[in-house]
């Protein structure tokens, strides 16, 4: 798809702005700082390609920056409603079309490594989350963690080598965003709104490695517009997340400066069917294909 093609399509999901960005929490006026935006594309996923963004890090771990290589990768795939399994297909009613998110990361510790990944679902129409999982191990042991819809509530789930076994319902806060959907959500603000504050109530990452309960915390997230860009702040009691988007659709997020110190900044965004590259060189030769490449 072209840069004009995909600036017009920015436009398209702008009528639809009183949709709430997680469907089952009760209206309020935050609901319309969120859009189903580029979740609900059309043109932007229907080319049968992924969103595959290459970052530069530096994770905090230990309070020592690691550096690493971290995968944003954006899709669009079936799942089952009731299980939320991934589907072949449609399968009659039984499956519904999500956005999926994967962040992957393999982080040198010393003489260990940290491997993690992150996984979520959204529904395109509500904008309201699905699932989110996350998986890793840092050579000690293992840790899952998962998050799934069932009906109006949210259910926990978390197995680390750290800490006995979880499994509880999440008591939902309006306007209740999870850590680690930040990469897409900061991508959804209805930007057709004046440069402001708004409030959120986050939970902490999945991504380690005890077996947390869910807290939701007041953050402030406000944004502000250059040129060529959009800045986008979170501001937490504990520090504050600063995001660098393109400020034309589909608002690629090209640099992450989390709250615990760690760095995102895109360094390749590829549009591809990366599932198909899967032989010895086919990354470096991706990677050399103009007709991949994202545009500036």
């Amino acid at each position: 798809m072209t840069e004009k093609l995909w600036r017009i399509a920015s436009v398209i999901p702008s009528f639809s702005l009183a949709i709430a960005f997680v469907g089952f929490f009760p209206s309020t006026n935050l609901c319309a700082q969120f859009t189903s935006g580029i979740l609900a594309n059309d043109s932007y996923w229907s080319d049968g390609k992924a969103e595959f963004d290459i970052y530069d890090a530096q994770l905090i771990r230990d309070g020592q920056p690691r550096r690493c290589e971290v995968l944003h990768i954006f899709s669009r795939e079936w799942i089952d409603r009731k299980t939320l399994a991934r589907s072949d297909g449609p399968k009659g009613n039984e499956a519904k079309q999500a956005i999926r998110m994967n962040q992957i990361w393999s982080a040198p510790i010393g003489m260990f490594i940290e491997q993690g990944s992150i996984v979520a679902y959204w529904w395109p129409d509500s904008a309201s989350l699905a699932r989110l999982l996350f998986v890793g191990s840092d050579s000690f042991g293992n840790a899952v963690k998962k998050i799934e819809t069932k009906g109006p509530t949210l259910n926990y789930t978390s197995e680390t080598y750290r800490d006995e076994a979880i499994a509880t319902p999440i008591s939902l806060l309006p306007n209740a965003v999870f850590y680690d959907e930040l990469p897409l959500r900061v991508r959804t603000i209805d930007w057709l709104k004046p440069e402001g504050e708004f409030e959120v109530q986050l939970a902490p990452t999945l991504a380690r490695f005890k077996g947390d309960k869910i807290e939701f915390t007041a953050v402030k997230i406000s944004w502000k517009m250059a040129e060529k860009s959009i800045e986008v702040i979170a501001k937490q009691p504990s520090g504050t997340d600063r995001f660098i988007l393109d400020r034309n659709f589909p608002f690629l997020l090209r640099e992450w400066q989390m709250s615990d110190g760690s760095t995102l900044r895109m360094k390749r965004g590829l549009k591809a069917d990366y599932w198909n590259y899967s032989k010895e060189g086919d990354r470096e030769r991706a990677l050399k294909n103009p007709m991949l490449q994202h545009p500036d």
